[in-house]
């Protein structure tokens, strides 16, 4: 057992639920707001995802909620924002939930169909980037008490045949770059009635709300389409008929209860196919509710950018959280590259935030500033080191003099009026993290959550300075670990608690959609935890955790990937690639093992922009004309780049079975269609690379 002093220290800013430590678990954490229980007063009245608009629409009407770029075919730019107000977005997700109930009435081929049309609880795929016919679209499901089956746009046909097929949706809702990919697929999905296309798809049905983006069809293409889906037996239409539709057959709304489905989500599906999550209305208003807390406040002019894909449970949860604010939700354009084009035309108060593009920031703003040569470059870095120290002296992120003359245009380039920078999905650099805060002088957090915990679990709080961390459990949620033995990691442990990362509170999954065993796999009791099904039990997140001595949360490790060497040393491939991929050599890796080798080997994606000049200058070449490619079969190139990782091993002090002995430079980088490597969210597919690379592991070992 793990001394009880270290959960009382001083500064220690979880708050430790009493007489809650058993043998193999740590004590229970909870947020400091949460001593007494773990509800909060703020919007009580919010107990579905449905009250969360609904409620907003009264309360606000007239507040613009949605905004979009058109789109200028002739110029081919993107024009300044338009919004829709709460009234205006409200009328329009009656008529489209109206129009899909009649819809399906008019496609119903039985009795027994019609009745379950009239029972609700039935899902609607939703394909495609954020826009507002996706925000509008979800609303209307649950005004009806159905629920959204979300789609990441970057879906193959593969995948989304998948899904179709294990949520049974008759109806999806798409952009209408997805129809011919849907239509090719049709025939192999059996309960596929019609396809609504969020594009119009004739002039006569065009709107002044509707989301202009470039599209390669025109009239003549769109016929073709037409014909196709008839001689598929499935019909084909725009959102706007839909509307229309509904507008002339208005029917009340169909409320949902806490216990109504909200969403199924599916995961990444890092092994095999993914998992159907689930979620409740209870889920995600709660998750919406605490994600409030010491943040925000109500009516508080927030603007938001939205371009996390809605089918990530990040990306929903942030839009929930500035609905119930009364805040406007601003979508990009479509392109992840021009996002700082798109902030600049928004002005947004919040930024939701992911390492892979907070990291592209920092490569724009850092030669701009701390790294610019000449006086310049001392300027910035006397103002920087005086901001840092501020900050860390908790004196604040504000320096008068400083922002005015020097920070403000780099500010201003994601938005003069940001106040909130958040991180999530996925580890950040604590040196990214405090370049944020100082350059950009707004509250800059890290936060934990995943598709099971509908984006709750732990966050840094308003004023957290400390990097390195996750934050503490967010309002609502417990949090514990439990000793991993396997990996050696105990919450006896000194000098600070280490397992896996356990949560439990109202923002759970209900289940694994038609998988019960992977379902009661991932929740476990602990000693004393009252039998009350998955509601009293605790979800295994799959990370390792240290509990810090100040009371905040680390992720240090990944469970589930362990391989197993032949001295039985087990190796987690997920921490081994996570440092090598912060190097800026490098964009990607993949680690692997056999069980009769002795050490690891790795498959190394370098970063084009810097590996090309830095192969150059190794071999004394001029880098123009030359690719990764051809350098990668240069064997200087390839020993000084394996020297180099062997550094960034060592310097992070891994263990020595931990380090790669061989190396494949690959010049193809993983992806989601190509070779198939990477889930929508951009994570490694451990199972797919590992069958992708076997050949090439195989030859690693033998040379």
């Amino acid at each position: 057992m793990h001394n009880p002093g270290y959960y009382s220290a001083p500064g220690f800013r979880s708050y430790v639920v009493p007489n809650s430590t058993v043998q193999g678990f740590s004590p229970i954490l909870r947020n400091t707001i949460n001593k007494d229980s773990l509800d909060i007063a703020d919007f009580k009245e919010a107990k579905t995802v449905y009250d969360i608009f609904w409620n907003a629409v009264e309360k606000a009407p007239n507040n613009p909620y949605v905004g979009h770029r058109p789109y200028d075919p002739k110029t081919k730019t993107f024009l300044p924002y338009t919004f829709q107000t709460f009234r205006q977005i409200a009328d329009r997700v009656n008529n489209f939930s109206s129009g899909l109930i009649k819809l399906r009435h008019e496609l119903s081929r039985s009795e027994q169909e019609t009745s379950e049309i009239n029972a609700r609880n039935w899902p609607v795929a939703i394909y495609s980037i954020n826009r507002p016919e996706w925000n509008i679209a979800e609303r209307a499901c649950y005004t009806q008490s159905n629920y959204s089956v979300a789609l990441y746009d970057t879906l193959g046909s593969e995948s989304m045949e998948y899904i179709m097929n294990h949520s049974g949706a008759s109806i999806i809702v798409c952009s209408l770059d997805k129809v011919s990919r849907i239509l090719q697929t049709a025939s192999n999905i059996p309960t596929l009635r019609a396809i609504i296309s969020m594009d119009p798809l004739s002039p006569a049905s065009s709107t002044a709300t509707a989301t202009y983006v470039p599209s390669p069809y025109n009239v003549e293409s769109i016929n073709v389409l037409k014909e196709w889906a008839e001689s598929k037996n499935v019909k084909l239409y725009d959102f706007n008929q839909i509307e229309s539709l509904g507008s002339k057959n208005l029917i009340n709304h169909t409320k949902p209860n806490p216990d109504s489905i909200y969403t199924l989500m599916y995961t990444s599906g890092t092994t095999g196919n993914p998992k159907g999550v689930v979620s409740s209305h209870r889920s995600y208003a709660s998750s919406g509710r605490f994600g409030t807390v010491g943040r925000y406040k109500i009516n508080d002019n927030h603007v938001f950018i939205s371009y996390l894909p809605l089918a990530h449970t990040y990306g929903r949860n942030t839009e929930n959280t500035i609905t119930l604010l009364l805040g406007c939700i601003g979508y990009f354009s479509g392109d992840i590259s021009k996002i700082l084009n798109d902030c600049q035309a928004l002005k947004p108060t919040s930024f939701p935030g992911i390492p892979r593009l907070l990291n592209r920031f920092y490569d724009i703003f850092y030669p701009l500033t701390i790294g610019a040569p000449g006086m310049k470059g001392v300027l910035y870095r006397h103002a920087f080191d005086e901001k840092f120290a501020n900050m860390k002296n908790k004196l604040g992120l504000e320096h008068k003099y400083y922002d005015e003359t020097l920070f403000k245009p780099i500010k201003a380039m994601i938005s003069p009026n940001l106040r909130f920078l958040g991180s999530g999905s996925a580890s950040i650099e604590p040196k990214i993290l405090d370049f944020m805060r100082v350059v950009l002088s707004a509250d800059t957090v890290e936060g934990y959550g995943l598709t099971e915990t509908s984006s709750a679990g732990v966050r840094q709080v308003t004023g957290d300075i400390t990097s390195g961390n996750i934050g503490i459990p967010t309002a609502g949620t417990e949090a514990r670990l439990v000793s991993v033995p396997e990996m050696n990691y105990y919450v006896a442990d000194t000098p600070c608690p280490r397992g896996e990362l356990l949560i439990r509170g109202d923002s759970l999954f209900v289940e694994y959609l038609k998988e019960p065993e992977k379902t009661s796999e991932v929740f476990i009791s602990a000693p004393g935890d009252a039998e009350a099904g998955n509601a009293n039990k605790w979800f295994c997140t799959g990370d390792i955790a240290r509990i810090n001595p100040d009371g905040s949360i680390s992720i240090i490790d990944r469970k589930k990937s362990l391989f197993k060497l032949s001295q039985g040393e087990y190796v987690a491939p997920e921490k081994i690639e996570n440092i090598l991929i912060k190097h800026p050599l490098i964009m990607q890796a993949f680690i692997y093992g056999l069980a009769t080798e002795n050490y690891p080997v790795g498959v190394v994606v370098p970063d084009p922009a810097t590996f090309i000049p830095w192969a150059s200058k190794i071999i004394g070449a001029s880098s123009g004309g030359i690719t990764v490619k051809e350098f990668a079969s240069n064997k200087v190139v390839h020993d000084k780049f394996m020297d180099v990782i062997v550094n960034i091993c060592k310097e992070a002090k891994l263990n020595g079975f931990e380090i790669i002995k061989k190396l494949h430079i690959e010049h193809i980088p993983f992806d989601v269609e190509g070779n198939k490597i990477l889930t929508p969210t951009l994570k490694l597919k451990r199972f797919n690379a590992i069958q992708y690379y076997q050949d090439t592991v195989k030859q690693l070992y033998k040379n």
